[in-house]
């Protein structure tokens, strides 16, 4: 609540206070006044007039003399709240510079205020004393008013208004003062119903467990001697990381953050190789995508492309993500980063959504990607970097996008059909059957209007950079360059802001908390520990003469589960498609079967974990769906998924002739 205490001293009336008054001599005198916000704050009652008040004591010891601020009648009347039944005063408009008498308290008071009535004296002057200020411009500006209204105004207009008493919304009430030291510790402060600030919240139990699975790691198992010393201890970190981001004692960005933090002071790792994926596209990439989705936002466009899909298939939550799945099978081929696709286009239309929506379409849109993206070559960066490594293996692609085209249509086009089923089924919308929603979003669209002059910008700028998506490569021009250029040119448009960027407080938090993800995992790849762990997976498949179709599922399942170490599947790729094939082919798997089940593996986990891929940093970022519930969906929508893969996939690629 805001209010605002203001004390006056007075010379007007020579008898108040002196031996004539009845009330004896050198006897303290109370004036209080206070904002009408606050009158039941401080006394614990409400008003019956239109401006209600409470008191702030200022005591006269003397008619000419000024008095002196009296803490003490404040906490006495703290401390005896709601005592009284009557309300003490309240105050009119300060600009009004008049102070007139409400209601008869009890004889003294009355008394007080027909001698001020019956005063002529000219010399009628209020000076402030003292303010104690919340809310500062709008009170300055009351006080200031006040002032120039009876310092300014001539006296007989002062006299009047202190003896008409022409408007009740004024309240004056002086009441004698009592002896206070008794009951009072001078040394105490009154509390003027400030709220202290709340500790921010640090589960503390969760914490512990966190650190103490680091430990467990770090001295439980022997380390391994073709590991140093530095890769132990960074291990042992990252698995601490990993336990307190799903676990969640701080924020995701702050406990990344204080994992870092650790890392440099236990001289793990530099500060240049902690902050080495600082530079890194991916990171960059959704910063900037997630820019456009407030450019969404801001124009209106998204509530207009919102209510586009709700016209043609809102009948229900869940056509409606069938909708958001097909129209995202459509833009993979032109937008070949599923971070752009989440962030530019989805995210802004899901948010215009009813919200009872959201945190489904969000779920369900996160884990469609590993179909959407498995459709074609060109529908992920990923599938890139797969299909490199593989022909540069030996293994025989001769048109690697018609191959992958023909090898992916099947599974992936029942994947697609099947995710937003498991979704609704096992975590279903709080809101589904909406039969009017495409009439009445047919209406407000055509109430829309057409495009207006900011959404023309948006789009133009927009549309350059979905431009350099598709035809960029060829130049040379990265992703997230071809991002940045749309953001300049929003920038420059005026779109956007440069405050509107800074007030995407989940983009930044997503470019610290991603960027020290990804460089942990690129420091366990260049340290050998994901080297280490190829090595064990496969002394254990020798150990248990495992081969051909055993060491084919035991080592997709290992292939699977080792991205919970990863925050991108491109450097999940990077880092162990290579040993994860070579060690398929040497047990025996067909060289192009291994090649492409493992490149479609890794679409299947981009929505196992919130930082599994930028994806899911994105959907996560936008803060509709609970960490809690998006890993559950990750890893049984993964599971659907390996096994549409692994049965009718196979039994497709079987009729393929791949193996």
């Amino acid at each position: 609540m805001m209010m605002m205490f203001k004390t006056y001293t007075t010379n007007t009336n020579p008898h108040v206070g002196s031996t004539k008054s009845g009330f004896g001599q050198g006897r303290k005198n109370q004036i209080m006044l206070l904002n009408s916000s606050s009158s039941s704050l401080l006394f614990g009652r409400s008003a019956t007039t239109k401006a209600s008040s409470c008191a702030l004591s200022k005591s006269f010891s003397d008619v000419g003399n000024g008095g002196s601020f009296d803490r003490r009648f404040l906490r006495r009347r703290l401390r005896r709240r709601r005592k009284s039944d009557s309300s003490w005063f309240s105050s009119n408009s300060l600009a009004s510079g008049a102070l007139v008498p409400q209601k008869k308290t009890n004889d003294a008071c009355d008394e007080m205020k027909s001698r001020a009535n019956n005063n002529n004296n000219t010399n009628n002057k209020y000076t402030i004393s003292r303010v104690l200020r919340r809310g500062e411009n709008e009170r300055r500006k009351r006080a200031a008013l006040f002032l120039r209204a009876s310092a300014g105004g001539d006296e007989g207009e002062e006299n009047a208004s202190l003896s008409a008493g022409e408007e009740e919304s004024a309240k004056v009430v002086v009441v004698p003062a009592r002896n206070y030291d008794d009951d009072v510790d001078d040394d105490e402060e009154p509390n003027f119903g400030v709220k202290p600030p709340e500790l921010a919240t640090f589960h503390r139990k969760t914490a512990l467990f966190a650190i103490s699975v680091g430990f467990a790691v770090f001295y439980g198992f022997p380390k391994p001697d073709v590991l140093t010393s530095e890769a132990w201890q960074l291990l042992a970190i990252f698995s601490a990381t990993i336990c307190g981001l799903v676990l969640k004692p701080l924020p995701v960005g702050a406990w990344a953050f204080g994992a870092m933090t650790v890392s440099l002071l236990t001289k793990t790792l530099t500060f240049d190789q902690a902050l080495s994926s600082v530079s890194n596209q991916v990171v960059w990439l959704i910063l900037v995508t997630a820019f456009f989705a407030r450019a969404f936002v801001k124009t209106g466009f998204g509530d207009r492309l919102a209510l586009l899909f709700v016209s043609v298939a809102g009948q229900s939550s869940l056509r409606l993500a069938y909708g958001f799945q097909l129209a995202e099978a459509l833009l993979s081929p032109a937008m070949p980063s599923t971070t752009a696709r989440a962030a530019g286009v989805f995210i802004p239309v899901i948010k215009s959504l009813d919200p009872r929506t959201q945190e489904f379409l969000i779920g369900q849109q996160l884990q469609g990607t590993g179909a959407t993206s498995a459709f074609l070559m060109s529908g992920a960066a990923q599938n890139f970097l797969c299909m490199q490594i593989a022909i540069g293996m030996g293994i025989p692609f001769v048109n690697p996008f018609n191959e992958w085209a023909v090898a992916a249509f099947v599974p992936a086009f029942i994947c697609m059909m099947v995710t937003p089923l498991i979704v609704f089924i096992v975590d279903p919308p709080l809101l589904n059957a909406t039969p009017k929603a495409p009439m009445e979003a047919a209406k407000k669209l055509q109430a829309m209007g057409p495009l207006t002059e900011i959404e023309k910008r948006m789009c133009l700028s927009l549309g350059t950079t979905v431009f350099l998506w598709i035809f960029g490569a060829p130049l040379g021009i990265a992703a997230v360059v071809a991002a940045m250029t749309g953001l300049c040119l929003m920038l420059i448009s005026g779109v956007l802001s440069w405050d509107d960027a800074l007030e995407q407080k989940g983009a930044w938090d997503t470019l610290i908390w991603f960027a020290i993800l990804i460089g942990m995992s690129q420091q366990l790849n260049d340290l050998g520990v994901i080297e280490w762990l190829s090595g064990f997976v496969r002394d254990f498949l020798i150990s248990w003469n495992l081969v051909g179709t055993s060491a084919f599922v035991a080592l997709h399942l290992a292939y699977f589960l080792s991205h919970y170490m990863f925050a991108s599947q491109s450097a999940h790729v990077g880092a162990l498609y290579g040993a994860f094939l070579t060690m398929m082919i040497a047990g025996g798997v067909p060289p192009k079967l291994a090649a492409i089940s493992l490149a479609m593996n890794t679409n299947t986990f981009g929505g196992l974990t919130h930082y599994a891929s930028g994806q899911a940093a994105v959907y996560y970022g936008s803060g509709k769906i609970g960490l809690e519930k998006l890993w559950k969906q990750g890893l049984y929508v993964s599971c659907v998924h390996a096994f549409i893969w692994s049965t009718v996939g196979m039994a497709w690629w079987s009729v393929c002739g791949i193996f």
